[in-house]
């Protein structure tokens, strides 16, 4: 499907709109964020204060965090699309299988995020920013009333780019990820909107939040690699290439561990985890959220192994089962902080047999290797971290790593895990029964 040959005075009006639509995406997503350090601020006050009080904080505890995720869950009932990430229904968006997203996503990804997020599930804010930023250019393009429905899709990714940018204070990131992942597209009606969009949503959450990056590395001075250092990261993306294949693995397994107790209410359900997270308020308050400040910690401090075992068995374990209950939230964050705890574990283990190697270099590389071998989207990877770290001294070690890290996972044959996920949608799954090949790559712009 092309684009008819568009006068200059509507071109104008597109590109405006993008600004208007980028912007948009910006105050939301930021205030979105803003809200969210405040939620992490007031769990910490509540673990402490629950210390305090004893049995009675305890017991608080546990009734917060189980009715915002039971609520959280509930909200999804007025926007089913808003569960989970988002981002599978947004790539379903451009393939043409589900409708445009409504503005009403915004609303109940706004209020279910903060309540999922901020009671201490393990889910990262990217993925309802993305789904925000989509319905807010799917919104705006239709209140334009001028637009074709092509450009309507090209502004709707265009503005769930401009929600990744904003998500991680990472624009080069966020267009990436529209025109690597999301679209498969990287042609002029496409990029041209998505960089716009991007270039006014990081200005106004930039605006909001600070310009620094999301993660602040104390020791930023890293060497080109040696030959035997670049096999070490050969062998770790290697390595990540078959961990991001088994994760994504257990994400559906939870995923279908959850459905089939198909006759319980999805709030009970996700009330349950809600109490598993309450335990890990009380007990172990730095491994609740979606690991922002434990990633922080880790890009700067070598942790006794024994430590990062445990940290890395629960998280592997947990971000998926708070994902499975269908609440919104999305994938990303748990998935940056699980590849810098691996970074960590293969560092120290290489180490043992002689090689002196970084294990904070190796845990900002895993962050980017294990992001391609699970989303799959490897370019995205690299500048995502880059932009989130400002260890532009790892640059060439990301991207060894990564491309192997991505090879690896095509050889295993798993797909990427937003492609896992779309498939799971009713719409789509109609499609596949009609016979429709939906991993066909959609009409070119």
């Amino acid at each position: 499907m092309k684009i008819e040959k568009q006068t200059l005075e509507q071109k104008c009006w597109f590109y405006l709109v993008c600004i208007l639509a980028g912007l948009f995406t910006g105050l939301v997503g930021g205030y979105f964020q803003y809200f969210l350090h405040k939620a992490d601020a007031l769990r910490s006050l509540l673990s402490s204060w629950g210390h305090e009080t004893g049995w009675l904080g305890f017991v608080t505890i546990l009734v917060v965090c189980f009715l915002c995720a039971a609520v959280a869950r509930f909200l999804v009932r007025f926007a089913p699309t808003a569960e989970g990430s988002g981002i599978q229904f947004v790539e379903a968006i451009w393939r043409d299988e589900v409708p445009q997203e409504r503005f009403r996503i915004v609303v109940v990804k706004f209020i279910g995020g903060l309540l999922s997020l901020g009671s201490g599930m393990a889910l990262g804010r990217e993925g309802p920013t993305v789904q925000m930023g989509a319905a807010i250019g799917s919104t705006f393009g239709r209140l334009a009333l001028r637009f074709r429905p092509l450009e309507l899709k090209c502004l709707t990714m265009a503005a769930a780019g401009a929600g990744l940018g904003v998500a991680f204070s990472a624009p080069l990131g966020g267009a990436m990820f529209t025109l690597e992942e999301v679209t498969e597209d990287v042609k002029a009606t496409l990029s041209i909107p998505t960089l716009l969009c991007v270039f006014a949503g990081c200005s106004v959450s930039m605006t909001i939040l600070g310009m620094q990056p999301d993660y602040m590395v104390l020791d930023r001075v890293f060497t080109i690699p040696s030959v035997l250092t670049a096999i070490g990261f050969i062998l770790f993306g290697i390595f990540l290439g078959f961990m991001g294949t088994l994760y994504n693995q257990i994400v559906l397994l939870l995923l279908n561990a959850n459905a089939y107790f198909e006759k319980i209410l999805p709030e009970i359900k996700a009330g349950i985890v809600g109490i598993v997270v309450a335990l890990l308020v009380w007990f172990a308050p730095d491994l609740t959220g979606g690991g922002d400040a434990l990633a922080q910690n880790m890009l700067n401090y070598s942790f006794p192994i024994l430590t990062i075992v445990v940290i890395g068995v629960i998280r592997w374990l947990f971000a998926p089962l708070c994902y499975s209950t269908g609440v919104p939230g999305g994938l990303f964050s748990p998935l940056l902080l699980m590849g810098g705890i691996l970074g960590h574990l293969f560092a120290w283990f290489l180490n043992l047999f002689g090689m002196d190697l970084n294990p904070l270099a190796f845990c900002a590389v895993g962050m980017s290797a294990f992001f391609a071998s699970t989303i799959q989207a490897p370019v995205t990877g690299v500048l995502l971290i880059l932009e989130m770290t400002a260890c532009w001294d790892l640059t060439l070690p990301m991207i060894l790593a990564t491309a192997f890290s991505f090879a690896t996972v095509k050889v295993t044959g798993c797909l990427p895990i937003y492609t896992l996920l779309r498939l799971r949608i009713p719409e789509v799954k109609a499609l596949m029964a009609k016979g429709v090949n939906v991993l066909d790559e959609p009409e070119e712009v």
